[in-house]
């Protein structure tokens, strides 16, 4: 295969001077011809005078069409001038183009490289967290286990000697009850830990089956917060609210969670009010208090493990998992949770509200249809 050879081309500053020379040979040039043609015709050969039609001819010949031709020229050296300089500022401008594209290529590509590697990092940071988490509850899953049994023999202790517990003293009988209580506080703590270590391993899958919300919800109240009075509770239920499709021992401790946050947020004697309703196709349980609120900076850190609306406060207590553990619970039987604060107008008491949103149990979640009904 030939190549093809391109023809040079003229640079316009070069072609500007030869038109400049040949502005002026040219017109030179064409009146010395016109002179002696004119000369050799009339005077020479015919021996003619000097007339007025021989000055004209001349005049014609000699001067104007050389001049014409001199201003042409001058013009066009004017237009290759010019061009001359619009190819140079074009060529600088092309220069400063490829030189910022070489650049901003060079950096580009120093970014990618350094993209890439901090890809690579953030990848093996992410294998490193994950090799973490799964290490972090393998161990608390681990003590958590070696920890029951320990406390399970304290309980079983406590329970012996709870039972000749009229024969000791008011101060050890305090002790004691002070003791059982802590127990099983702290065995609380534990299972919370290992059910979320469960949740967080996807060991923990909810059973889904038609549960009534009404009588759970009573019996999580009665058994959080009591019925001798001392923490005044509402519950309201829907007429003919049906069933969730939904786990209820799942279901009964986020509520507990719930409760056992409203009841430590709130003073004694103020009230917490339970609602549930029917919402389109979904159940909506609510927890109102009247403690001093979330404030809006907190509502969406307070579902994250051993987060804390005011860690300062010591008398208050708990470990920040049970909204972490009723979150994750919600979100694996298909439902949501979210807050509301404030709820009152009481600047002391702005209070809050969890919401709790189950799927409604119907003939899709639950299988039956109507032939099935129908035999």
């Amino acid at each position: 295969m030939r190549a093809t050879r391109v023809p040079a081309v003229v640079p316009p500053a070069s072609a500007a001077r030869v038109v400049d020379v040949v502005k002026w040979v040219l017109p030179l040039g064409l009146t010395a011809i016109a002179v002696f043609f004119e000369w050799n015709e009339h005077i020479a050969r015919e021996h003619e005078q000097v007339t007025p039609s021989f000055v004209g001819e001349l005049f014609l010949f000699a001067m104007i069409g050389p001049v014409a031709v001199f201003v042409t020229l001058a013009w066009v050296t004017r237009l290759l001038r010019g061009y001359a300089r619009t190819s140079e500022e074009l060529a600088t401008v092309n220069r400063d183009l490829e030189r910022k594209v070489e650049e901003r290529t060079s950096h580009l590509e120093e970014m990618t490289a350094q993209l890439a590697a901090a890809n690579a990092e953030l990848a093996e940071a992410n294998t490193d967290l994950r090799q973490l988490d799964r290490l972090k509850s393998e161990f608390v899953s681990l003590v958590s286990h070696q920890l029951r049994a320990p406390l399970t023999n304290i309980r079983g202790a406590l329970e012996i000697v709870g039972a000749d517990a009229d024969l000791l003293p008011p101060s050890s009988r305090r002790t004691l009850e002070i003791l059982t209580l802590e127990s099983e506080r702290l065995s609380g703590l534990i299972m919370t830990i290992l059910d979320v270590s469960r949740i967080e391993a996807g060991r923990l899958a909810p059973r889904l089956g038609l549960v009534a919300i009404e009588p759970l919800l009573a019996r999580a109240c009665s058994a959080t917060l009591g019925t001798d009075g001392s923490r005044p509770w509402t519950l309201t239920v829907d007429d003919g609210l049906p069933p969730a499709w939904t786990d209820e021992l799942l279901v009964e401790e986020i509520a507990r969670n719930l409760l056992d946050n409203a009841d430590d947020y709130s003073a004694q004697e103020s009230p917490v009010d339970v609602v549930a309703t029917l919402e389109h196709d979904s159940i909506r349980i609510s927890v109102t208090d009247h403690g001093p609120g979330v404030p809006p900076e907190e509502q969406d850190l307070i579902f994250e493990s051993f987060h804390r609306v005011g860690d300062e406060d010591t008398t208050v207590r708990g470990y920040g998992l049970g909204l972490y553990f009723a979150d994750r619970l919600v979100r694996a039987m298909g439902g949501a949770i979210e807050v509301e604060s404030p709820v009152h107008a009481d600047p002391s008491q702005p209070g809050s509200r969890f919401i709790v949103t189950l799927p409604v149990a119907d003939d899709t979640t639950t299988g039956i249809d109507d032939a099935a009904e129908d035999d």
